[in-house]
């Protein structure tokens, strides 16, 4: 079961967007929503040691003071969300069959924390990767990293995403281990599901009915869809293919191929990270 979500926060809108999905997520499983803003310490740049002290010190002044307004402003979205929401606070999660929210602001490298926060969450929710041009379409490194190194399922919402509940689920599947690992730990929200169709591409389609079997013996209500066409990319094609059967949540397995060659070559992770336009659940 999904009783337990993890939220890294930043003060900003798209925040606000995935703490409404969670909620969503909350209630369908009476799940505890973990809400994380790591207040980063700031740093002298290297570039400033030749500079006066008291310019030095104004800098260090006005970071402190930029940092302390975020975690303000976090800490009003926090309770504006949970007075909309009618979302119970909690310092931990309790075994009640209720959804349940904390705030934790703790300070230090957001990577290294949010690593160690996410041990113990069955799923971590944040908000798609921003693009940049250099280089191509952004992978966003806490996403990577949380995806390679926490264990756990990431779900991606895209912006100005309105959050709601999803009943047609659709999977992509490649017969590898992450995306096994993905259909194993999103199980609880595919049960609930309405509709699952498994996305296939031609070379794959033999082996579906294994894939569908599986799910049926879970309760699923399953069939699958061949992704049309040769060549391209095969996370577009997912998402057209989602767009063309009403599905709103996908899961897939995440960096089936090396980081190295996704950035070099592209990929399914590296497509979705940047473009998906659905909620998508990755697993590794």
């Amino acid at each position: 079961m999904i009783k337990v979500i993890l939220v890294p926060v930043d003060g900003t809108e798209r925040s606000a967007e995935v703490l409404d999905t969670a909620l969503i997520i909350a209630k369908r499983f009476d799940s505890h929503i973990k809400v994380v803003h790591v207040r980063e310490l700031a740093h002298e740049p290297y570039m400033f040691g030749g500079i006066p002290k008291n310019y030095r010190e104004e800098f260090a002044r006005m970071s402190r003071k930029a940092v302390d307004s975020t975690v303000d402003t976090v800490r009003s979205q926090f309770n504006a969300f949970c007075k909309q929401g009618g979302v119970k606070t909690t310092r931990k999660p309790s075994v009640a069959k209720a959804v349940t929210a904390s705030l934790h602001v703790l300070e230090g490298d957001a990577e290294t924390v949010l690593g160690q926060e996410s041990r113990l969450v069955d799923v971590i929710a944040m908000s798609r990767p921003t693009k940049h041009r250099i280089g191509g379409p952004g992978v966003g490194e806490l996403h990577e990293s949380l995806m390679l190194h926490s264990g756990r399922p990431v779900l991606i919402v895209p912006p100005e995403w309105q959050a709601r509940r999803a009943d047609h689920a659709a999977i992509g599947w490649n017969d590898s281990v992450e995306a096994s690992r993905a259909v194993c730990m999103t199980l609880p929200w595919l049960m609930q599901m309405k509709k699952v169709t498994v996305l296939v591409s031609k070379k794959r389609e033999d082996g579906v009915g294994e894939v569908i079997d599986y799910l049926k013996r879970h309760g699923c209500k399953v069939d699958y869809k061949v992704l049309s066409g040769r060549g391209g990319s095969i996370g577009k094609k997912m998402l057209a293919a989602c767009n063309e059967i009403g599905a709103e949540f996908l899961v897939v397995g995440g960096f089936t191929h090396t980081r190295t060659r996704q950035r070099l070559f592209g990929g399914v992770t590296s497509h979705l990270l940047s473009d998906t336009n659905i909620i998508t659940v990755m697993a590794h």
